[in-house]
């Protein structure tokens, strides 16, 4: 039997429908599985009444994602053997149990309606500081954090989906990918997904999504194609613009020459990363 030799951490709150779950998610997104992550809440809601609809949607915006959550409340051996304890919020207690390997701490995270902010602009401002205390806690870890990229084109069904899926793929999930589009479509481009579909991905689940500041943000590497002018700037991030013909209108054989193009920039982005290349699905 194998020991699990990873750190453990245990984010509370109250419902464990909201700031816990945020916590988790955001952590998660940096880390991968290097951390056992784990949320619960002193006063659980009911499971089918699920998480904050609005927490989800903000941690979504920058890569992270709470789709398969549910409320739950607090197991006492998980807060014995759990290496960090995070209580969120002022509101949750949580009494030690015997043997704790942790101290139980917690973030007083902010709370914009204090100062009149409600809504969407609420919640993105509470993402945003529980995402740089989890940033923090991984470095206390000593646990390394996924690079993370993000490909914006025009309308989020070609160019960016293709590269956004080779990213993931020839990583292996090491790298945290994320796409968008200064103006999105409605649907991913069909020949787009037939080329995929010859590599062995499938991007049917996917759905053109817009380009945030938000999400630019999260990102430590942004390749545009042919929108550069619209995506915002933050100094210290590394962009690169790709020239690259559009697929829109096109069929599945004018697709393949940019599938390939697209898929030799990936992989020499990974190796720029020192990201080892991974098989595709088709050639394992």
């Amino acid at each position: 039997m194998t020991t699990d030799r990873r750190p453990t951490v245990l984010f509370v709150c109250v419902s464990n429908a909201g700031k816990s779950q945020m916590a988790e998610a955001l952590l998660r997104r940096r880390v991968g599985d290097a951390v056992a992550i784990h949320s619960a809440g002193t006063r659980p809601k009911p499971v089918e009444a699920g998480v904050n609809a609005e927490s989800a949607a903000s941690v979504a915006e920058v890569g992270a994602s709470m789709a398969d959550a549910t409320p739950k409340g607090i197991d006492p051996e998980l807060l014995r053997t759990a290496d960090r304890v995070v209580i969120l919020g002022a509101d949750a207690q949580v009494e030690p149990v015997e043997g704790m390997k942790a101290t139980i701490e917690r973030w007083e995270t902010d709370e914009p309606s204090l100062r009149g902010i409600e809504g969407t602009a609420r919640m993105n401002i509470i993402r945003d500081d529980i995402d740089a205390r989890v940033g923090a806690l991984a470095s206390e870890l000593g646990v390394e954090q996924r690079p993370s990229v993000m490909f914006v084109c025009v309308h989020n069904a070609g160019r960016s989906q293709m590269a956004a899926a080779y990213a993931h793929h020839l990583s292996g999930g090491v790298v945290e990918v994320r796409s968008a589009g200064s103006a999105p479509a409605e649907t991913i481009n069909p020949a787009v997904r037939e080329a995929l579909l010859e590599e062995g991905i499938d991007i049917s689940a996917e759905k053109p999504k817009v380009l945030t500041d938000q999400a630019v943000r999260a990102s430590d590497v942004v390749i545009t194609m042919g929108c550069g002018d619209t995506c915002p700037f933050y100094p210290g991030k590394r962009y690169e613009d790709w020239v690259l013909e559009d697929p829109a209108g096109q069929g599945v054989d004018a697709v393949r020459p940019i599938r390939d193009d697209i898929k030799r920039r990936v992989t020499e982005l990974l190796a720029s990363l020192d990201v080892p290349v991974q098989p595709l699905p088709g050639d394992r």
